[in-house]
C-alpha cells in the first residue's frame, strides 16, 4: 500500500499534471467544511435560543406541550422554550366571536312551492303543531384554552397566521361529507337547544307577546346543554335576529297580527278613555270636597261669631232686661226707617182698644228766603 502510495505520489510530482486540482479541491473541501460547521453552530443557537421565543399576541393565549402533553398556558407577553420536536406552541383565538345559525328554508321554498324537505330545508315544530322558522346570532368566546382544545375536537392548530382556522371536513364511511370541530359543536348543540324550547311553546306565544321570554328559555337551555361538555366557551349573548311563520301561512298569521294590532288599539283607546274619565272624576270629586271644606269653614265661623253675638247679647239681657230690649227694639226700627220713602207711618199696637202712629219721614227742608222774610 505504501508502496502504492509513493508511486503515485512519485508520478505526480514528477508529471505535475494533477497538483494544481488537488491543490484547489483540498481548499474547497476545506472551505465546505467551514461553510458546514458554521451551519452547524448557527442551527444549534437558533434551536437553543430563537426557535423556542415565541409572544402572546393580544386577545389570544398559547398553550404549550411537551411531547403531545399540555404544560402551560400562557395568555399574555414573551417566553421560551425547547422548540419542535421537544415542544409545541398551539394559538387559540379567546376573542368575541359570532356564529350564525338560521332555521330556514330553502331560497326555492315559495308561496307555490312543493311541501318542506328534510335535509334540504330547516324549520322548527312548535307545541301546538305549528312550523315556524327562525334566524340567530351567538356570541362567545374561549375562557379555558386548554379545555377548548382538549374537549372541542378543534383542529391540531386553531389559529395559523393570525386567522382562526374552519372545521375539519372529513367523510364517513357511507360517502357522507360533513364537518367536525368547535364551530359544528356549538352549532349542534345550539339546535339542539331551539328544538328543545320550541317543542314545549306554542306559535302565538313564539311570534308574538311571549318573543323576548322564548328567546331567553333557548339561551338558558343552549347554556345548560353547552355546560355538560366541560367546553371552556362562555356565552356572552344569543340573538333572535328574525321569527317567521312558512311563506304558505304567511297571509293567515299576518290577518292574525292586523286584528292583534287593531285589538290592542282599540284597547289602548279604552284605557285612555279610562284614564280621562277618572281624572276628571277625581278632580270633580276634589273640587266639590274642596267646596265642602269651605262652606264648612265659612258656616262654622258664622255660627261661631253668632254663638258668640248671642252669648254677650244673653250677658247683657241677663244684667239689664228692659234697657236690652228697648235698645234691640230701636236698633230694629232703625233697620226699618232706612229702607223708607215718602210719607210712610208705622203703626203698632201696645194694649187692645189702642194704637200708637209715628211718623218716620224726614220733616221737608224750608228754603232760606221765607226764613229770611220771617225774620225780617
Amino acid at each position: 500500500m505504501e508502496e502504492n502510495k509513493s508511486v503515485i505520489t512519485n508520478e505526480f510530482d514528477r508529471s505535475g499534471r494533477y497538483d494544481a486540482g488537488l491543490k484547489a479541491l483540498a481548499k474547497s473541501l476545506r472551505a465546505a467544511f467551514l461553510l458546514l460547521l458554521i451551519g452547524i453552530i448557527a442551527t444549534l443557537i437558533y434551536f437553543v435560543s430563537g426557535a423556542g421565543y415565541f409572544s402572546v399576541e393580544p386577545q389570544q393565549a398559547v398553550i404549550v406541550t411537551r411531547f403531545g402533553k399540555v404544560i402551560q398556558t400562557c395568555k399574555s407577553g414573551g417566553y421560551w422554550f425547547l422548540p419542535f420536536p421537544v415542544h409545541q406552541f398551539i394559538r387559540v383565538q379567546t376573542s368575541q366571536q359570532l356564529l350564525d345559525i338560521d332555521f330556514a328554508a330553502a331560497p326555492s321554498m315559495n308561496e307555490f312551492g312543493d311541501s318542506f324537505e328534510p335535509g334540504r330545508d330547516n324549520y322548527v315544530i312548535t307545541g301546538d303543531a305549528n312550523i315556524v322558522h327562525s334566524s340567530w346570532t351567538i356570541a362567545y368566546r374561549v375562557e379555558n384554552p386548554e379545555k377548548y382544545y382538549l374537549n372541542m375536537l378543534t383542529p391540531q392548530f386553531p389559529v395559523e397566521n393570525g386567522k382562526v382556522m374552519p372545521d375539519e371536513v372529513f367523510t364517513d364511511a357511507d360517502g357522507m361529507k360533513g364537518t367536525r370541530g368547535p364551530v359544528t359543536f356549538l352549532r349542534n348543540i345550539f339546535r339542539r337547544a331551539v328544538i328543545d324550547v320550541t317543542a314545549e311553546a306554542k306559535v302565538n306565544d313564539i311570534l308574538y307577546a311571549g318573543q323576548s321570554q322564548y328567546s331567553e328559555n333557548v339561551r338558558r337551555e343552549f347554556e345548560k346543554l353547552l355546560g355538560q361538555y366541560d367546553s371552556g366557551i362562555v356565552i356572552e349573548n344569543v340573538g333572535l335576529n328574525r321569527i317567521y311563520p312558512p311563506v304558505k301561512t304567511k297571509a293567515a298569521f299576518e290577518e292574525v297580527t292586523s286584528a292583534g294590532n287593531t285589538s290592542s288599539a282599540l284597547r289602548n283607546e279604552a284605557l285612555a278613555y279610562k284614564v280621562e274619565q277618572e281624572n276628571e272624576a277625581r278632580a270633580a270629586e276634589a273640587s266639590i270636597i274642596a267646596a265642602g271644606k269651605a262652606y264648612r269653614t265659612k258656616v262654622v265661623s258664622s255660627l261661631e261669631a253668632q254663638s258668640e253675638h248671642f252669648r254677650k247679647i244673653y250677658e247683657q239681657h241677663r244684667l239689664h232686661p228692659g234697657t236690652l230690649t228697648m235698645a234691640l227694639y230701636t236698633e230694629m226700627l232703625k233697620d226699618i226707617a232706612k229702607g223708607m220713602k215718602g210719607d210712610k207711618f208705622v203703626l203698632g199696637q201696645n194694649d187692645p182698644g189702642k194704637e200708637l202712629w209715628l211718623k218716620i219721614n224726614r220733616e221737608p227742608k224750608t228754603s232760606a228766603a221765607p226764613k229770611a222774610a220771617e225774620d225780617k
